[in-house]
């Protein structure tokens, strides 16, 4: 019999199917980290990037290079739980502290973090495992309230990060 080549390598025993609710993105001291002050996640992205391109005038056309990569920030929602100190402001307290009103833009030192997107297969192994580099948060919302829901609080943060790769 022919084959029609529509198994696209399934048919294969160690083909394994990534699912959507198999991860953990880790954040020392803020997200799904082993300390007791951090906080699970609900939701999140893979990495996503886009090369910056130069145009080139050449006779009577025009061809394009890519230049440089541009890392696309991501989106992180953490549930809000109650915890001694909060775990987001003490990240901003790296470098702002809210209550004294005073900025350290240069104090970056433990405000860039090094986080981790870890990816599970149905027994718990990792399956892929993305680092993104120098990640902080670039723009924090504490959340709406609502009388009329009983959904859970979260927090929605914004990560900005200088690179991301898959370790092997």
């Amino acid at each position: 019999m022919a084959k029609m080549g529509l198994d696209f390598g399934l048919e294969k025993s160690d083909a394994i199917m990534k699912r959507k609710f198999r991860w953990l993105l880790k954040i020392p001291d803020v997200c799904a980290d082993s300390g007791i002050n951090c906080l699970p996640p609900s939701k999140a992205a893979r990495p996503e990037l886009s090369f910056k391109e130069a145009e080139i005038q050449h006779l009577t056309e025009i061809v394009y290079y890519p230049v440089k990569v541009e890392w696309k920030p991501i989106n992180l929602t953490l549930y809000d739980l109650k915890k001694n100190k909060h775990p987001i402001m003490e990240w901003i307290k790296k470098i702002y502290d809210p209550e004294k009103g005073v900025f350290k833009p240069g104090g970056t030192q433990g405000f860039k973090k090094k986080a981790r997107l870890e990816l599970y297969d149905g027994s718990g192994c990792i399956l892929e495992t993305w680092v993104l580099e120098n990640a902080w948060p670039q723009n924090i919302q504490f959340g709406e309230l609502d009388m009329s829901s009983n959904e859970a609080v979260t927090v929605d943060i914004t990560l900005r990060y200088d690179r991301g790769y898959i370790e092997n």
